[in-house]
């Protein structure tokens, strides 16, 4: 939102809520990009720019397109020519069309890009000379105060520089993503015979065999050819020459942090504005695979056939050949130090090698080293205003209260830190106030020539003026009502951006999908006339237009994401880019070519030691031949203080983005996840995880019954109805809970020596915990995931995953307290009576064990997985620390007696003689007794009872993951990927990337998307009509990427 021709306020008005504050604390023209028009020159420039005409790279009009730098920062594409009545006016959207059709043919594209990497390295050389001059322990000594000086000038140019670098990276952006849809879209389009290509290509182009591949189209937007050579199709890189310049770019940071300790980059707003949107560029960047269907680099191994994803290939290239010239590097120099060694016997010497470059490792470096400190923006830095926003959307528009744990508690809101330090007291703070919507002076309204002032403009599209009535005028003290600020959802979003001036369109839609998919489809609709005015309804109606059939905003499942640290979730994002691509050489061995970040990641250390080492290496100062460490093993070896990141993913993991970064650490590097599993806290990490999972099945969104052996009907509700974002989040809570469970000593520790606090546990909302150990808090939550999936979702891999961790930890439960126990013996006998019913309608036959994709079998694995647990409870020696379970036990005896008439439950022999021996021993104190009486007379002969009778062993069929055939005490159940993972975790990683980390901060083209299945083709998926129909024929489509349990 914008306003026009603000008034300057009166004394009485100047603290009122209504006004909308001219002091921005953001840098840039703001307001002039959303008011862009197409008689501005900035118009002008960029119609020049991306037209047909081509533009010399030397040509005087890209320092015109440049010098409104503070307008092209604030500039964005929402592609609103279709639905508004002023489509004239959609300067930006224009001007992406022409550069994605004339790009291929002028090469104006790719000038721009050799343009901003110029600027990259410009801006660069300025920052080491500033930080030079004025940072850091090694700045050099000036006298006579010309150090300030040359400091202030410095500074004054590296921000100037910056400016001019965040605009043009921000434009470039833009139109870089519209060209690389438009030709993914192409290639759609040919592929199912339609030619429409409307390219234009050089004449000395192969333009028949090249026309409908992605890498050849992208090849010519970003290739420069200038007109002087005739007939050479052979042009400038512009695509290497920016990811080169990205690349050295964050070399040099690094270079700074560890040399110049008193010099931060990040301090600085324009930088800090800049390193957003280096990586918000190259997150476009890699998006063809966004727009194309999912197909691995193993896939495209065994097929034989090249990668369609242009800017990816040339990344991992670039990176490939930087990491192995780093190592050749490392060659020349300890011969180098041979050498030195020879000269001590008089032979001749070698000149000094060149510095170590090894770029792939210090941009994952860099991006490890934010995320373990989370860098804030600065004040005055757009990325501050954008992080301002969506927490005050959060605070002001939604019903939703912090809970006491200082978190939000629907899946809708996610805060991507957990409170630093105020977790603890956050059940003793106040909820945070609202901003008042009440004028200071009730009696003082705002007259006609305020009222008529005061206008809105929907980014690009129609301003709508607020004069009219039942906006701005009349008493708005009962607005703070959550169904007031419903019926005047316009009006509460305008009293809000008072506060910060502007908000962008696509938080709007944020916003309001966040009252709920009903009760905004009633306010589009106009059902809630008597409250909401014809302005209201006109606006949500171009908002809906907008979302539903332009941008595809209705498509994927979006979230408010309340963010501290941009640059660190950006970075997490690239690196799980990264990391998580081109692993065909894990699957298809060394004929594929290696995953260059995948390599730095496995050689992960940890540099705690690295200062000890050093200070005890110093002592040989005398020695010719200094340990690698001492030379070069930092450049060589990624290395982060593990403690550090261990801290830091215990904020995080609760996030989709916290534990993909946690899951490919673990995977990728042995020392990191050997380090996690030494350590006894694991609390840190897995009860955040416990609490995404616990409110990811809440079973409040209730659905109609359905008959016995169909599958559940939520998989057709709308995103909306579900308690989660994405399905998958789920299954990377679980496989991470399993590689924590497959270390023995975890279940030990779990149990025995890890409790957890009252605090910890606040959002558990069926019990008040006093005490529990962390073991009893994966047993509550994973028996309620386990409820929820057998009830709603019926998922085989989710169900595969909960038994495999209860498995592992039942050879350790103890010390199971009352509550845990009844929650045990609840859930066990509750399963028993479906199966039950579900083998009376199959005929009274009962599932074949191991198979999974039916109701029935997935009810008796259930059954065979807690009954485990429970002989694994009362064993002898674990008996009287489980006591509660053996009461539990005998308050549902009956249901027990009967579980032994079903052979396929497995032995029930320990289980109904130790009901029988508890039944005596009560029976021989007397009748009548209390229940605390009872309890303690099973206490006080606790002796007696161990000495019941148990069978020589624990016999079952193989086939099954709660089998009882062997000593579960020595089997494990553990984890191991797939043989292709990238078909799992590449459209997965996207989907948080559009649906999390950038939903309020960039435009994609939602409807475009086809590496992940969208909302629509979701609801479309047919249900099975019997239970004989097994749920993979039901999911396991094109677009089902879960993967299988090992």
């Amino acid at each position: 939102y914008r306003t026009k021709q603000t008034p300057k306020p009166n004394t009485q008005e100047a603290n009122s809520a209504f006004f909308v504050s001219a002091n921005m604390e953001m840098w840039g023209d703001a307001e002039g990009a959303y008011s862009l028009k197409q008689s501005d020159s900035l118009s002008t420039s960029l119609i020049q720019i991306t037209g047909p005409e081509a533009i010399p790279y030397n040509d005087s009009r890209w320092q015109k397109l440049l010098v409104h730098y503070e307008k092209l920062v604030h500039l964005h594409n929402l592609g609103l020519a279709s639905v508004s009545s002023s489509a004239e006016e959609d300067v930006v959207g224009t001007a992406c069309r022409q550069c994605a059709k004339y790009s291929a043919s002028t090469s104006n594209l790719a000038a721009f890009c050799l343009h901003v990497a110029r600027m990259i390295r410009d801006m660069q050389s300025s920052l080491d000379t500033y930080s030079a001059e004025s940072g850091g322990d090694n700045a050099p000594k000036q006298p006579n105060g010309s150090a300030g000086r040359s400091s202030v000038k410095q500074r004054i140019s590296l921000i100037g520089k910056a400016r001019v670098t965040c605009g043009a990276i921000n434009i470039l952006r833009i139109l870089s993503h519209e060209t690389i849809v438009q030709c993914c879209s192409r290639l759609e389009t040919a592929a199912e015979g339609e030619n429409k290509s409307s390219t234009s290509y050089p004449e000395n182009s192969h333009q028949s065999a090249l026309q409908y591949d992605t890498n050849s189209m992208l090849k010519e937007s970003f290739t420069y050819r200038s007109g002087e050579v005739d007939g050479n199709n052979n042009g400038q890189d512009a695509a290497m020459e920016i990811i080169a310049s990205i690349m050295t770019f964050f070399f040099f940071n690094w270079m700074h942090d560890s040399t110049r300790k008193g010099f931060n980059v990040l301090a600085i707003p324009e930088m800090y504005d800049v390193i957003v949107q280096i990586f918000s560029l190259l997150l476009v960047l890699l998006s063809t695979q966004l727009y194309q269907p999912m197909v691995s680099s193993t896939e495209l191994a065994i097929e034989g056939q090249p990668s369609s994803h242009f800017f990816l290939e040339k990344w991992m290239e670039y990176s490939t050949w930087q990491s192995t010239s780093s190592r050749q590097q490392q060659k020349n120099k300890e011969e180098h130090m041979r050498q030195q060694q020879a000269q001590s016997l008089g032979q001749e010497s070698v000149g000094e090698p060149s510095r170590l470059n090894n770029e792939p490792l210090l941009f994952l470096h860099v991006c490890l080293h934010w995320l373990v400190s989370r860098p804030s923006p600065p004040r005055r830095s757009i990325s501050s205003h954008y992080v301002e926003l969506p927490k005050s959307i959060a605070q002001q528009m939604t019903n939703m209260a912090v809970a006491p744990d200082g978190m939000y508690e629907s899946h809708s809101i996610v805060m991507a830190r957990i409170p630093h330090g105020e977790n603890k007291a956050a059940s003793n703070a106040a909820p945070p106030e609202r901003i008042s919507l009440k004028s200071p002076n009730p009696g003082v309204g705002i007259d006609n020539s305020t009222q008529q002032n005061i206008a809105v403009s929907l980014g690009t599209d129609d301003t709508t003026d607020l004069s009219s009535p039942g906006h701005v005028s009349g008493d708005v003290t009962s607005w703070n009502a959550p169904s007031n600020l419903l019926a005047h959802p316009i009006r509460s979003l305008l009293l809000l951006s008072s506060t910060f001036f502007f908000l962008p369109i696509r938080l709007v839609r944020l916003a309001f999908s966040l009252f709920g998919h009903s009760q905004y489809r009633a306010i589009v609709s106009g059902n809630i006339s008597s409250h909401s005015s014809d302005g209201d309804k006109i606006i949500l109606q171009q908002l809906q237009a907008h979302c539903e059939k332009t941008t595809g905003w209705n498509k994927t499942n979006n979230i408010l994401w309340l963010t501290d640290s941009p640059i660190a979730d950006l970075g997490s994002a690239l690196m799980l880019i990264l990391s998580n691509n081109c692993r065909a050489h894990e699957s298809n061995g060394p004929s594929a070519a290696q995953n260059p970040f995948r390599v730095e990641l496995a050689s992960l250390k940890d540099n705690r030691w690295d200062n000890e080492i050093a200070e005890n290496q110093s002592t040989a100062e005398n020695s010719l031949f200094p340990s690698p460490s001492t030379v070069s093993e930092q450049m060589l070896a990624l290395s982060v203080n593990f403690e550090s990141l261990f801290e830091a993913f215990g904020r995080i993991a609760h996030t989709e983005v916290g534990a993909l970064m946690l899951y490919t650490l673990l995977l990728s590097s042995p020392i990191l996840a050997e380090s996690i599993a030494a350590r006894s806290d694991h609390d840190t990490l897995v009860m955040p995880l416990l609490r995404s999972l616990y409110f990811s099945t809440s079973m409040t969104h209730n659905i109609a019954p359905t008959n016995d052996g169909q599958l559940s009907q939520l998989i057709t509700l709308s995103p909306n109805a579900r308690p989660f974002r994405s399905q998958s989040q789920l299954y990377v809570i679980l496989i991470l809970l399993l590689i924590f469970s497959q270390d023995p000593s975890f279940g030990r520790d779990s149990f025995r020596r890890v409790s957890v606090s009252t605090q910890s546990v606040k959002w558990y909302k069926e019990r008040h915990i006093k005490e529990a150990s962390l073991g009893s808090m994966i047993l509550l939550v994973l028996l309620r995931a386990t409820t929820f999936n057998l009830n709603r979702l019926h998922d085989e891999f989710l169900l595969s995953n909960c038994c495999a961790v209860l498995l592992n930890l039942s050879p350790h439960i103890i010390g199971l307290q009352d509550y845990v126990a009844n929650r045990l013996v609840s859930v066990t006998t509750s399963c028993f009576k479906r199966y039950t019913s579900l083998v009376a309608a199959n005929g009274g036959e009962a599932e074949v064990e191991g198979d999974l994709s039916t109701l029935l079998g997935m009810h008796g694995e259930t059954c065979r997985t807690l009954l485990q647990l429970v002989r694994h409870a009362i064993r002898p020696k674990c008996l009287e620390k489980n006591i509660h379970l053996v009461y539990a036990i005998l308050l549902q005896q009956r249901d027990f007696q009967k579980m032994c008439q079903y052979i396929s439950l497995g032995d029930m022999s320990s289980i109904t003689e130790l009901i029988k021996k508890a039944n005596m021993i009560i029976q021989e104190k007397g009748e009548g007794m209390s229940a605390e009486q009872t309890l303690g007379v099973l206490k006080m002969n606790v002796k007696e009872l161990k000495a019941y009778d148990t069978p020589d062993g624990l016999v079952s069929d193989s086939d099954s993951v709660a089998s009882d055939m062997s000593d579960l005490g020595n089997l494990t159940f553990t984890y191991e990927e797939e043989a292709d993972p990238e078909v799992f975790f590449v459209p997965y990683v996207w989907d948080v990337i559009v649906g999390t980390l950038t939903t309020t901060t960039m435009e994609w083209s939602r409807n475009k998307i086809q590496v992940f299945p969208l909302i629509e083709d979701i609801n479309a998926e047919a249900l099975p009509q019997s239970n004989t129909e097994t749920f993979a024929s039901t999911d396991k489509d094109a677009h089902d990427n879960t993967p299988d349990v090992v």
